[in-house]
């Protein structure tokens, strides 16, 4: 699973851009016995036929990044948010582009150069170490997209990198695939990664429209509260999957959570429930497509999401699988 997740976040995909994340999980599910295509929308969907009930499960493809938007005299870009970019986290970030230049974000504050007292993103830019905006266009032109630098490390059982929003819960799904026995589902199985989460959860509401399930479980991550005392929340790393109760954006079918808890619980997997009011996920837009969708969620808790430094804790990942499995083979 490590080495998974690590390939995953070092694979280039901000929303729009998902294909060589796509193709990376077409190879590591090519032992899987299962039906893989892409839809008309761009999604990846792997079909688990059975008879019984329809079940999505979804996780993301995509990550936040930059787009250029502008290159001053001097060869420095200006730039835009893909997704939910945190501003004041931003100043000294590296930033990678697809065709492999780096740079660094800093930002144009002349008053107060080291210490600026505000954070906007149409005041931040990134220095590529071009000479001037003919040398910079050389290198990258307007419109052209942008990530965090994928540095991957692990320290014990915990990882530290970027996109693991929501690279690790596509690592779930895959796993999840990749063990699962057909003869023991009871659902007719559908596991979509999704695309252009990020900028509006729109590949998730174009699968779901397509499928139609009877229920569904989105796979993503949440904000770990316990980096402060006392803590945002009530979620901490290293306690178990989050059963979402209730996101900014939804609240979850009553049914199919409190069957997830009665999973967790018979098999002694350790879970926690989550209860948020800011940001949602691609349930948000499968429980409200067509004429609604019983749908659950389940959260891989993360501490300093839509940042470079993203931390997860492995046993979460590993027991996010069990749930899932125990949850869709009972």
């Amino acid at each position: 699973m490590e080495y998974l997740i690590e390939k995953l976040v070092k694979t280039f995909g901000p929303s729009s851009k998902e294909d060589k994340v796509k193709h990376l999980i077409k190879e590591e599910l090519k032992k899987c016995d299962c039906e893989i295509f892409e839809d008309k929308f761009g999604n990846l969907v792997a079909h688990i036929p059975q008879n019984g009930p329809k079940l999505m499960i979804a996780s993301h493809l995509d990550t936040i990044g930059f787009i250029v938007t502008d290159i001053d005299k001097n060869g420095l870009l200006r730039f835009t948010s893909i997704g939910g970019l945190r501003p004041s986290f931003l100043l000294g970030s590296r930033v990678l582009f697809e065709n492999g230049i780096s740079g660094t974000i800093y930002y144009d504050d002349k008053e107060n150069l080291w210490e600026p007292k505000e954070f906007k993103v149409e005041k931040f830019f990134i220095d590529i170490g071009a000479k001037s905006k003919k040398d910079a266009l050389n290198f990258v032109n307007i419109g052209m997209e942008g990530v965090f630098y994928p540095v991957f490390s692990k320290n014990y059982d915990r990882v530290i990198s970027p996109s693991l929003d929501d690279r690790s819960g596509c690592a779930v799904i895959v796993e999840l695939l990749n063990n699962i026995k057909k003869k023991s589902l009871k659902y007719d199985l559908y596991a979509v990664f999704t695309v252009q989460e990020e900028i509006g959860v729109k590949g998730a509401r174009t699968s779901t429209y397509e499928i139609t399930p009877e229920f569904g479980i989105a796979v993503d991550v949440t904000t770990a509260g316990d980096f402060v005392d006392p803590h945002i929340n009530a979620l901490e790393l290293g306690k178990g999957p989050a059963i979402k109760v209730m996101d900014g954006g939804m609240i979850t079918n009553i049914d199919l959570r409190n069957e997830l808890i009665n999973v967790a619980t018979k098999n002694k997997i350790p879970f926690q429930l989550e209860v948020i009011t800011s940001g949602t996920t691609d349930a948000f837009a499968i429980q409200i497509t067509k004429e609604g969708v019983k749908t659950a969620a389940v959260s891989i808790p993360t501490r300093y999401t839509h940042t470079q430094g993203e931390v997860i804790d492995l046993s979460d990942i590993k027991n996010t699988v069990a749930l899932l499995k125990n949850f869709i083979e009972k």
